[in-house]
């Protein structure tokens, strides 16, 4: 199972709009790239969630690292122009030498989302179609062809992109599925139709072996090779040597970080070493391929650094 960090780009804003703490996400970046981690992730959201923007901060991250891998988890194409962003994620594709991974959803059907999309002038009920849109122009644009495509906000006219991505397939897209539980047919159809992999958050382990099934029977049903296709699930970690605190830092910090509405949900590794490798040794038996780790707390590179000496080896066994 690959183990891949979170960066607190959030966090960082959080602290301070004006002068965010950015050093901190650089070290994480550069302790995850020297440490044997397979990746590192940023968030996405504009005015409901602020935080660094992705696809600039990982254009600067793709400078200070040499193997990582440079994902989304996860990105909202919706809130952009497709052709535009195509354009980004070559970009940052090409520079990176194809690290870029791209974790993909519409958002969430909360008030504070259709805000954020009313402030970004895009249709929060069109948010589903635009993200399979953006997945589809990308792709016919990334081979390099003069293209002849429009949509409501687009036209090409035998137009082309350079740079192209640094692989002819580009970077590989990841579908959101199974968030909370929810095992929505439409999603997996999503999937089926236009990803390479899923990501998803808030899961039990039963509930990851649920979405692989669905996945599987998805692919079949769309006549794709049922492979061993990545399955990343955004958990997250709290290391305490007392097992109770982390559980109550973690439930205070998840209000403060959505705002409310979020409850604990899902696996989470809680407390000491023994019972976080215990509990995330639990999502590679379910088949999970990928985990993005979220640290909980202000103290994210303390939390890296022993989740480094402490858990980081076991899951590599």
């Amino acid at each position: 199972m690959r183990i891949g960090v979170l960066i607190p780009t959030r966090g960082v804003v959080m602290e301070s709009a004006r002068r965010p703490p950015v050093e901190t996400c650089w070290t994480m970046a550069r302790h995850a790239d020297a440490a044997g981690y397979d990746a590192v992730w940023v968030g996405d959201s504009i005015v409901a969630k602020p935080r660094l923007e992705p696809l600039t901060t990982l254009a600067y991250l793709a400078g200070i690292t040499t193997r990582v891998r440079l994902g989304t988890a996860v990105l909202l194409p919706a809130l952009r122009h497709p052709v535009v962003l195509a354009h980004q994620i070559a970009n940052v594709d090409s520079i990176s030498r194809g690290r870029v991974v791209l974790g993909l959803g519409v958002g969430w059907s909360l008030p504070s989302a259709e805000r954020e999309w009313a402030a970004c002038g895009a249709d929060h009920k069109r948010r589903v179609r635009r993200l399979e849109e953006h997945v589809e122009i990308w792709r016919a644009l990334w081979r390099g062809e003069p293209l002849t495509r429009s949509g409501d906000d687009w036209a090409l006219d035998g137009h082309t992109l350079g740079p192209l991505p640094w692989t002819e397939a580009g970077p590989p897209v990841l579908i959101t599925a199974g968030n909370r539980g929810e095992l929505l047919p439409a999603q997996f159809e999503r999937f089926a139709r236009l990803g390479d992999g899923i990501i998803t958050t808030y899961l039990d382990i039963d509930e990851c072996r649920q979405v692989r099934e669905r996945a599987e029977e998805a692919l079949a049903r769309h006549g794709r090779p049922v492979t061993k296709f990545p399955l990343c699930v955004y958990t997250t970690v709290r290391m305490d040597d007392d097992q109770a605190k982390a559980e109550r830092d973690t439930r205070e910090f998840l209000a403060v970080y959505y705002g409310g509405g979020v409850h604990m949900r899902g696996v989470m590794g809680l407390g000491p070493a023994p019972e976080v490798i215990a509990t995330l040794r639990r999502y590679a038996e379910a088949g999970v391929t990928d985990l993005c780790v979220r640290f909980v707390g202000e103290d994210q590179m303390p939390q890296l650094e022993r989740f480094t000496r402490e858990v980081l080896p076991a899951l590599h066994e």
